[in-house]
């Protein structure tokens, strides 16, 4: 079933319409899966073939415009009355004389009461190739694109978002805490990842994990200074740090934890960078509060981390939520202003030539400031 009523999916299209009529656009094309699962619930996780949502101004609730097969995903997880899931046949997958595009095309057309129509143009899989097998079927001369849209419309969460964030959050400390307990001379690296998954998966008595939007990161080294890499099977050595970030997710809603697990005594260098990132981190914390902005956040953050001599060019956090990131950024040059309902990924992420070191929690923003989702310990984790 959907994870939200059918008001609060209603409530969502309603102001993303009101958007719309602003910049003058009768008909979106939703193309990223998870802006589709916002509107409607769907629970696919097929966007490696053409779909997406279609939200015309005056029509209450989208159509989902799907593969054949994907319609089966459609019809127990969107909120969305199986007469507004529409399909194309499956003998346009993968075919080198047709795409699926231009059928998309043809029921796009028959529903869209005009050609001022807005299209979601970054989406993964939607290229130049995409884009003209569409305009076959439809009138694009006055498209206008339309990234961003439903992504600012994700910014503030409801009371029933914020709930799962937090079980989320639940999940998420379990799972780092079964991540720090497997790790020990002799173990390999994937046999922890194991753990940490099923931890994941599990979730709590109260309420099971969801599917994950990509899998743990887990670096291994010394110092382990490589942001995006996952695990291998080699077996653990004194000496070695392991930099967990990992996400719980309910519903597709992530709570993002990130912690470095030291084997052994960690060097004085070491040190310093846990002492430089949980200064960094708290000062960020105690500027996050509604009223600010997000670069506001950003230079709080440095003039806490910089005195401590250690490079680190990246952001230092960002939006998070549906599918896990969004498109607020702490860096100086965001502007935006952070509200109530607001949910930030904050993260000391320290990926340099010499240095390697990550600790971040999700927090939430309320009237009176930030509050974490997480409750993980901030002190150094060492296993002897």
């Amino acid at each position: 079933m959907p994870a939200f009523s059918q008001q609060e999916y209603r409530e969502r299209t309603y102001r993303l319409r009101q958007q719309m009529a602003k910049s003058g656009i009768d008909a979106l094309l939703v193309l990223n899966e998870s802006n589709m699962n916002y509107l409607t619930g769907y629970e696919g996780y097929s966007d490696y073939v053409p779909q997406l949502a279609l939200v015309c101004q005056d029509e209450e609730d989208p159509w989902l415009i799907l593969r054949e097969l994907d319609t089966h995903c459609a019809y127990p997880t969107s909120y969305l009355p199986e007469s507004r899931i529409l399909s194309y046949p499956e003998q346009f997958i993968w075919s080198s004389e047709r795409t699926p595009w231009e059928r998309i095309g043809v029921l796009v057309q028959e529903r869209a009461k005009s050609n001022r129509i807005g299209i979601e143009m970054g989406a993964k899989f939607f290229g130049v190739k995409s884009y003209a097998a569409l305009g076959t079927s439809l009138d694009l001369s006055k498209v206008l694109d339309s990234d961003g849209m439903v992504p600012a419309l994700q910014r503030v969460k409801s009371p029933a978002e914020l709930t799962y964030m937090e079980q989320a959050g639940k999940i998420v400390d379990k799972a780092m805490q079964v991540g720090q307990l497997e790790i020990a001379v002799g173990a390999r690296e994937c046999d922890v990842a194991a753990a940490v998954q099923s931890a994941l998966f599990k979730g709590t008595p109260e309420f099971p994990g969801g599917p994950c939007y990509g899998a743990p990161t887990m670096p291994v080294g010394s110092p382990a200074n490589a942001p995006h890499l996952k695990w291998t099977d080699a077996a653990y050595k004194m000496g070695c740090q392991t930099n967990f970030e990992i996400g719980g997710f309910r519903h597709r809603y992530a709570c993002a934890l990130s912690r470095t697990v030291f084997l052994g005594e960690p060097s004085i260098r070491a040190q310093h960078l846990h002492r430089a990132a949980v200064d960094g981190f708290l000062a960020q914390v105690d500027a996050i509060r509604p009223g600010a902005k997000c670069s506001d956040v950003s230079h709080a953050f440095r003039a806490a981390f910089d005195p401590y001599g250690v490079r680190k060019e990246s952001r230092s956090g960002y939006s998070i939520g549906i599918d896990w990131g969004g498109d607020l950024s702490f860096q100086p040059d965001d502007h935006n202003i952070i509200e109530p309902g607001m949910t930030f990924h904050v993260i000391i992420g320290i990926w340099e030539k010499e240095d390697g070191y990550v600790f971040s929690e999700t927090v939430r923003v309320t009237e009176s400031g930030a509050k974490s989702l997480s409750n993980a310990s901030r002190d150094l984790l060492v296993n002897c």
